[in-house]
């Protein structure tokens, strides 16, 4: 009651007592947990003794002659009462409060703090949660403030229970011991739990397979340790704020002895008298903005000597210090508030600025290694390629085999080639050499040599031997060859710096490096330049020959072909018409469907070059560009349609004469005179559209032989037909591809066209966040120097304070004044800290104006590179289409045995289509980083930023969904397209034909 300026016998004993309560009901809410705790537990104390205490008994009954006697009772006790109260208070803080108090308050504070700096949508941050996912791998399940023990090193450990030859604490293990210092249930998602301090079997259990880049966010929200490192930068900014702003409030003082605390003594005089003395109080200071410092305190003392009973003393003493010169005046009592306040701001700022960098970096790594895999993919693709070719090769030279020569002066008189030889062996006058052609035989070795005894001939001979001997292949095979093991080689190499990749992907993802985890491709799936589907039918008809074609024909062109077995003939055919359908619905439908985006493109297009959702281009030049490729694209199609369609009806004529169970059966269902023999009119009305016939009248009377020959020789050129046709929709269907490859545009919100390089730079300087921070931090700097030039000044402080003693009246109560002035004679520290603040102000300046020039560089460079990746592109889809006629051209041309040619078509293929990914990733690489610098990233509540190819997850890129193909878009630059000329059906071919 005193502490509220009013006296108990001023008050009646309802009145008192009611104040009594308000003022336990006060002490009690303003202590923290522990000593709020004992000073309710006195309140309900007092309430609870009402009844029993004879000041509080007749309370509700103040009047008559009881009243007085009741109010000098309270009188007589109230000292006592505040005395007890203010000791149970003291005693029940001596343990002080619990961790879990303390740490859930710090939590409150901090949190609010730093709620507080979130009103701007620039710097909005959706977790600020200092407590970790509790998927985490570094969450801790335990109860923080008496957690286990982790795992330690058994040599370090030992010295926690013996160091120095002493007995450590043996209180250590109190709260047990753990096995790992991950959490255990981090893996329990993926159908294992890491039970042991050895993490390598639970880490290499886990798979992930098919991560989405928006899986992957999610994953690094959880696990990175860079992420929560960020988050509790904030927190412990927060938490310096929280001490400045309690610094700012009423405090309750600790000193000097007794205040906040107890302090019990005991003392015996000379005479042997024992004096024993208990000293509580409870005091509070404010600063106010001025910088003056108010307190107050109540201090209580009971003595008990012992023999002349107890006595108690309160007193109550305050003081004012107000500051005139150094450290005075708002401008210094803020400055440390007002620091933290921006420093926390600073580091949220910090933090949304991280946000956008950490999904740029998740992002770009995730995207590099797409591009790994791509090239990887080109490389398979790549040998393939070779190993079909080099295939062809060997056969070729087993059909054709080298010929080797050695010079010979001359030919050995009298020496004769036996007729076993001649076909092989002979001498060349012109060129004085003995020359073999063909391979060469052990039995054709001894002939050889027996020719003649001649030394030369014999030398030369041998020298043919040798050079048959160690000739395997030609030399255009062994190129080949050589090129495959160079590329297999560097295959293997790709796929280790692909494994490297997502070694350091998963730490940047915070998971352990042995887990298995797999992309998913979806970002892949523009750069598939030729379908799977299409590329299996194409090996498909070469595999058939292969297994088929033995069956028919001989291995060897240039030997007498047989007539073929008819069950032989009839699988071919059957198992030829099966491969028909089969490039009808994944070459033909599927090519003919991928006319369909850049239709679509080119319509959206014609008005503005940067409308619609697909691909956009730079200027006209480039859509005439690919309107003039399309249109080949569909002449080269609308050929390969026709040519299909016809080889379909031969096909199917085929396919009804083999229905007959037996050759015997099929000749007499055309044999209407049964003479034995097959004559014009008996044949089939479309027998002309057999490429060996080219008229009816070619065709005389066939025997059954020659029926089933003219039958096996269309069936076999049928197949080389529809592998011509495979190769050439594959060329189409790699320029559709390409060309409708869409880039993410970077524009500004609400518009369409690219802003130049000054408009972004502008943007950014207003925008990052990072540049923010630099700014300000040159304004604290400049404050600082204020700060510092305060102390310069001489020390001139005013300070009021006094005592009042309620008990010893008006003649004990003080009142002091004193003015304290120091002169700033020794100030040489302070002149010195004086003259750095300034140089610091100036090195702030420098460095702001470095990083706003630093960010200019940035910005400029990403822009720079983006709009050179974005042209590089268009080269890049211009050389894939050229690689790709080039190969087909080499591959399919009578020059196919070239392997110079063949060895530059391939490495065109692999550096265009590897050229292509790159640019495409480096591309949108600098798209994320312009973004980021602009300081415009805006980032969603997953991570995630809120661009539209990323919140689709990479759907979209071509532009379209496949649609029945129709003409092109009639435009300036093309009116229409050109008729397509049918070039004329090929003559009857000899029946040397390659299978």
């Amino acid at each position: 009651t005193k502490t509220r300026g009013r006296n108990a016998s001023e008050l009646s004993p309802m009145a008192a007592r009611d104040e009594f309560e308000t003022v336990a009901r006060t002490v009690s809410a303003s202590f923290p947990e522990g000593a709020g705790t004992a000073a309710n537990q006195l309140f309900v104390s007092l309430q609870t003794n009402k009844g029993q205490s004879e000041c509080h008994k007749d309370a509700d009954r103040p009047t008559g002659d009881g009243a007085p006697k009741q109010m000098h009772q309270f009188s007589k006790c109230r000292h006592q009462l505040i005395a007890v109260a203010l000791a149970c208070v003291m005693v029940s803080g001596l343990a002080g409060c619990s961790r879990h108090f303390w740490r859930t308050q710090a939590d409150q504070d901090t949190y609010r703090a730093i709620s507080e700096k979130l009103g701007d949508p620039r710097w909005m941050l959706p977790r600020m949660d200092l407590t970790p996912d509790p998927r985490s791998r570094f969450f801790d399940p335990y109860d923080p403030d008496c957690a286990p023990l982790p795992p330690d090193d058994p040599s370090a450990h030992r010295y926690m229970h013996w160091v120095s030859k002493r007995e450590g604490y043996k209180g250590w293990h109190k709260f047990g011991d753990l096995p790992t210092v991950e959490n255990p249930a981090w893996l329990s998602p993926y159908a294992c739990l890491l039970e042991s301090a050895d993490p390598v079997d639970g880490h290499a259990a886990v798979d992930i397979p098919k991560v989405k880049l928006r899986d992957c966010v999610e994953l690094a929200y959880i696990h990175s340790r860079e992420y929560q490192t960020q988050v509790e930068e904030v927190y412990l900014d927060a938490l310096v704020l929280t001490e400045q702003r309690y610094n700012m409030g009423a405090r309750f003082l600790i000193n000097p002895a007794g205040l906040g605390g107890a302090l019990a003594d005991s003392t015996i005089n000379r005479h042997g008298n024992q004096q024993a003395r208990l000293r509580s109080g409870l005091g509070v200071q404010q600063l106010l903005p001025s910088g003056a410092q108010l307190s107050a305190d109540i201090l209580n003392t009971i003595t008990w000597n012992l023999g002349s009973g107890t006595s108690s003393a309160t007193r109550l003493a305050w003081s004012i210090t107000q500051p005139l010169m150094n450290n005075a005046g708002r401008k210094i009592y803020l400055e440390g508030l007002t620091q933290s306040e921006r420093s926390l701001l600073y580091q949220v700022r910090t933090m949304a600025r991280f946000r956008q960098s950490f999904f740029t970096d998740v992002a770009s790594d995730y995207l590099d290694i797409q591009s790994t895999q791509q090239q990887i993919i080109n490389q398979v693709n790549n040998i393939r390629l070779l190993e079909e070719q080099i295939e062809i090769g060997q056969i070729q030279d087993s059909w054709q085999p080298g010929q080797v020569a050695e010079p010979l002066r001359r030919f050995p008189e009298g020496a004769v080639i036996p007729e076993s030889l001649r076909d092989r062996l002979v001498y060349d006058e012109a060129s004085r050499a003995l020359k073999w052609t063909g391979d060469m035989t052990e039995e054709q070795q001894k002939e050889l040599l027996a020719v003649s005894g001649d030394e030369l001939y014999q030398t030369a001979a041998q020298q043919l031997i040798r050079w048959k001997t160690n000739q395997v292949v030609s030399l255009s095979v062994s190129q080949l060859i050589t090129r495959l093991n160079r590329a297999e080689s560097t295959l293997e190499n790709s796929r280790r710096l692909l494994a490297d990749q997502l070694d350091a992907y998963k730490i940047r993802l915070g998971l352990p490096p042995n887990i298995q985890l797999s992309l998913d491709t979806t970002f892949l799936n523009p750069f598939e330049v030729n379908t799977t589907e299409l590329i299996e039918v194409q090996t498909d008809l070469k595999d058939f020959a292969k297994e088929l074609g033995p069956d028919l024909i001989p291995a060897n062109p240039g030997a007498l072909r047989a007539p073929p077995e008819y069950a032989a003939l009839k699988a071919y055919v059957q198992r030829l018409t099966r491969l028909r359908d089969d490039l009808e619905e994944y070459g033909l439908n599927q090519v003919r469907s991928d006319f369909a985006p850049l239709e679509e493109i080119l319509k959206a297009t014609e008005s503005d070059l940067n409308s619609g959702s697909g691909r956009s281009f730079v200027d006209d030049e480039e859509r005439k560009r690919v309107i003039a490729d399309v249109a080949r694209d569909l002449r080269l199609f609308r050929i390969n349609e026709r040519d299909f369609g016809q080889y379909t009806r031969v096909v199917k004529l085929l396919n009804d004469l083999v229905a007959a169970d037996s050759l015997e059966e099929l000749v007499m269902s055309l044999d209407k005179d049964s003479d034995g023999k097959i004559r014009p009119s008996e044949l089939p009305t479309n027998w002309v559209d057999l490429p060996r016939v080219a008229t009816i009248e070619d065709v005389t009377e066939m025997t059954p032989t020659q029926l089933i020959s003219a039958m096996r020789d269309t069936a076999v050129e049928i197949r080389e037909k529809l592998l011509q046709i495979a190769q050439g929709l594959q060329v189409v269907q790699v320029g559709l591809r390409t060309d409708a490859i869409a880039l993410n545009r970077f524009t500004l919100p609400g518009r369409t066209d690219t802003p130049d390089i000054e408009e972004v730079i502008r943007i950014g300087l207003e925008n990052r966040h990072d540049l923010m921070n630099a700014k300000a931090q040159v304004m604290d700097a400049r404050r600082n120097v204020e700060i510092v030039a305060n102390a310069l000044m001489s020390r001139l402080d005013v300070r009021a304070s006094g005592t009042l003693d309620p008990d010893g009246g008006a003649n004990n109560d003080s009142v002091n004044l004193s003015l304290d002035f120091k002169t700033p004679i020794d100030q040489v520290a302070q002149r010195n800290e004086y003259r750095a603040a300034l140089i610091d102000y100036q090195r702030q300046r420098r460095a702001y104006m470095e990083q706003e020039d630093r960010v200019k560089q940035q910005i400029r460079q990403s822009w720079r590179q983006l709009m050179v990746s974005r042209l590089r592109l268009e080269i890049d889809r211009q050389t894939v289409r050229n690689a790709a006629l080039q190969y087909d051209n080499v591959a399919t041309g009578q020059g196919q045995n070239n392997a110079l040619s063949l060895l530059q078509a391939l490495d065109s293929i692999l550096q265009a289509q590897n050229a292509l990914v790159s640019d495409w990733i480096t591309y949108e690489s600098n798209r994320l980083n312009i973004y980021r610098d602009m300081g415009i990233m805006d980032i969603d509540s997953t991570g995630i930023w809120t661009d539209d190819f990323y919140q689709m997850e990479g759907v979209g890129m071509s532009g379209a969904e496949p649609v029945t193909l129709e003409p092109l878009p009639v435009d300036a630059t093309q009116t229409e397209l050109p008729a397509l000329s049918v070039p004329p059906i090929p003559p009857a071919m000899e029946n040397d034909s390659n299978d």
